[in-house]
């Protein structure tokens, strides 16, 4: 098969899995001062194709009547299947496909259809309807969770894009094929989407390895000016965990945004803790026994189980009447809620993330602080008692965003590995979007719920500089972004507290109003790319696989020449003293043709940030500029032991516009 005429490479087939409401207005799309709805058509016309498990095609999100014709340039179908007809497209949802035979090759039999999922493009997990309706849901008024939470007006972050509906991913489990995945991006191109909303897991460490034909897909779509948006992963906060690496995709980690939902926790002694779930409050009338279910173990042999809530071990005559505490962690276990109960509270082993979720009991989840408090109470009075309290609604939270405690973080950990990632931040915790089935609105949390939201402003930026290339998108969300929180600081860690970094939420929280002038861009084509591959020493044959006519490399190809906007300098402690990184960078001016920016730096600790020149100069005859940044060990306070990196900026200021690059410096041991 390997010498057939257009087969670029033989590869394994891999498993994948899947990787909103008050968002909008977090974000500022929906204020009064905004523009970019308004600037941006609300992505009218611009087509963002969503590749996940499907979508649920009756819902208010993806009604057609206030749009106009789909447009002209549109390739694709609206495939039928089960339970879906040529009916379910629309205006909105202009086409539907879906594939399933990798993941049936994978699975060894066939998906049992309408049992495991719909063979067809309805979504019977609610991923992928979620998705869509983020990224370009309709405006909803009255919208509201089924329990009666976060009532308002929902809407995508591009509320008038059109949808293609690409199902790769299958039930139960939300599981697909990299055959299949690649397969819908093909598709997805030679549909003629101008968005790709990508909220599907990856893999970490070596970079082109088994996903080697996924970054070639996705390649190919961002050489057809198609903006790539992608989830990050949800493996939680240990360094060096982040998917989708590519410089050509936009790599999106989760943030909380500035409303809760409290189901809090009070208990016999006044003591009231914060929990989160959809509990209505309406079945515990007051305060009732409240019992550890490690306590409650059938036997000694089974106490460490029943911690966690563990299948058949907890003794029913003990839970009874009670409210059950467990334990729960990353490891998977066959949890369930105890015989006899009337209430189940779930604490964090680790940090303080929470997200809403439903059980068919009074139930909540509170972070570990609250967990050991309960633990205590618990082994210092005779009779303890607790009640959970009905969920509410609470905006305006503080400090708000914080870094999704799941949300995979940088940096990238194989060598040469000099570009930042995550590249953004948005929310993704308890994100209000479409539902299926019988719930007209659900609840989602995880990277999957913020990559859509800034797959729909990529579309909003799209409509409204429609000549800007994925890259110049990407740049104008990034030098633009905050990476402060609502209380003036920087954005926190929301598993430990600790100040985030740019490892982190990659340039820091999206801010669409702003991305939508910049003032200056970082921009890239396959030219850059290509050399970016030069740089990581790519042989000929293997750049074929990119480019199959090939590319010349420059002589000596860097990847800190590479034109992203951020900067990642990579230093060994044994070359420390008097070793420099250098990277060369050009800016396009998007604003007022005759402009003058001037650098202001905020150093890295330890380290000296040279920008030359300082200022630069614009003009309608010259649009675009050069500059050299350089970072240095500070000679004066050399880097401490256990210093493995340090995090500083570029700005460049035109008493308008502030475009912030984050500049990164690295210490490895070796």
């Amino acid at each position: 098969m390997g010498k057939m005429p257009g087969v670029k490479g033989l590869y394994p087939d891999l498993p994948v899995q899947l990787a909103t409401t008050r968002s909008t207005e977090f974000l500022g799309l929906a204020s009064a001062s905004g523009r970019l709805w308004a600037d941006g058509k609300s992505g009218e016309d611009v087509i963002i194709g969503v590749i996940d498990s499907g979508i649920w095609p009756e819902r208010l999100s993806f009604d057609d009547l206030s749009l106009g014709p789909i447009p002209a340039r549109w390739n694709g179908v609206c495939e039928v299947g089960t339970n879906f007809t040529v009916s379910n497209c629309n205006r909105k949802i202009i086409g539907a496909r879906f594939i399933f035979a990798g993941r049936e090759a994978d699975k060894g039999r066939p998906i049992e259809d309408g049992v495991e999922d719909y063979k067809s493009p309805r979504d019977m997990i609610g991923h992928g309807t979620h998705c869509a309706s983020t990224a370009a849901g309709m405006r909803v008024a009255r919208a509201v969770s089924p329990t009666g939470l976060a009532g308002g007006t929902a809407a995508g972050t591009a509320p008038k894009a059109r949808i293609a509906v690409y199902k790769a991913l299958w039930g139960p489990e939300g599981r697909g094929s990299l055959a299949d995945l690649v397969k819908a991006i093909d598709w997805a191109v030679t549909d003629g989407v101008d968005v790709i909303s990508y909220s599907v897991g990856g893999v970490t460490g070596e970079y082109f390895t088994q996903y080697y034909p996924m970054n070639v897909a996705m390649y190919n779509a961002v050489k057809q000016g198609i903006f790539f948006s992608v989830a990050a992963g949800n493996d939680g906060s240990a360094p060096g965990t982040v998917s989708h690496v590519a410089p050509w995709v936009t790599t999106v980690a989760a943030t909380t945004q500035d409303r809760d939902i409290d189901t809090n926790v009070e208990l016999g002694d006044g003591t009231v803790l914060k929990g989160r779930s959809d509990y209505d409050g309406t079945a515990l009338a007051g305060q009732v026994p409240l019992v550890l279910g490690g306590d409650i173990a059938v036997s000694a042999l089974y106490v460490d189980n029943a911690t966690f809530c563990g299948r058949d071990a907890i003794d029913a005559s003990k839970a009874l009447g009670k409210i059950v505490l467990c334990f729960k962690d990353d490891v998977e276990r066959n949890q369930e809620i105890p015989a006899g109960a009337v209430g189940l509270i779930l604490a964090m082993t680790v940090g303080e993330n929470l997200s809403v979720s439903h059980l068919n009991i009074p139930y909540t989840n509170v972070g570990n602080k609250a967990g050991k408090t309960m633990v205590s109470y618990i082994g210092s009075t005779a009779a303890p008692t607790a009640t959970i309290h009905g969920a509410k609604t609470v905006l305006g939270v503080k400090p708000a965003p914080k870094v999704a405690g799941f949300s995979n973080r940088g940096p990238i950990t194989f060598p040469q590995a000099q570009w930042l990632k995550p590249d953004i931040g948005a929310p993704g915790v308890d994100i209000l979007a479409a539902g299926i089935e019988n719930e007209d609105w659900a609840f989602m949390t995880g990277t999957s719920m913020a990559c859509p939201q800034v797959s729909g402003i990529g579309a909003l930026i799209k409509a409204s500089h429609p000549t800007w290339s994925p890259a110049a998108i990407k740049s104008a969300m990034m030098t633009s972004a905050s990476i402060v929180d609502n209380t003036g600081n920087i954005i926190t860690r929301d598993e430990s507290g600790e100040t985030g970094t740019f490892f982190d939420f990659g340039a820091g929280l999206v801010r669409p109003e702003s991305a939508n002038d910049p003032g200056l861009i970082y921009d890239m084509g396959t030219t850059d790319y290509l050399n970016f591959l030069c740089a990581l020493q790519y042989t000929p044959e293997e750049i074929q696989h990119y480019e199959p006519n090939g590319h010349a490399c420059p002589t000596a190809a860097r990847v800190e020449d590479v034109n992203l906007p951020s900067m990642v300098a990579a230093f060994t402690r044994s070359t420390l003293p008097g070793a420099s990184v250098t990277f060369n960078r050009v800016v396009t001016n998007v604003g007022a043709p005759d402009s003058v920016y001037t650098a202001n730096i905020i150093a890295p600790a330890y380290f000296e940030v040279a920008v030359e020149p300082a200022t630069i100069t614009f003009s309608a005859a010259a649009p675009t500029q050069s500059f050299t940044l350089t970072v240095s060990p500070n000679t004066t306070a050399p880097v401490p032991a256990g210093v493995a990196a340090e995090h500083g900026v570029v700005q460049w200021k035109d008493g308008v516009h502030v475009v912030q690059s984050p500049i990164v410096a690295i210490v490895s041991a070796s």
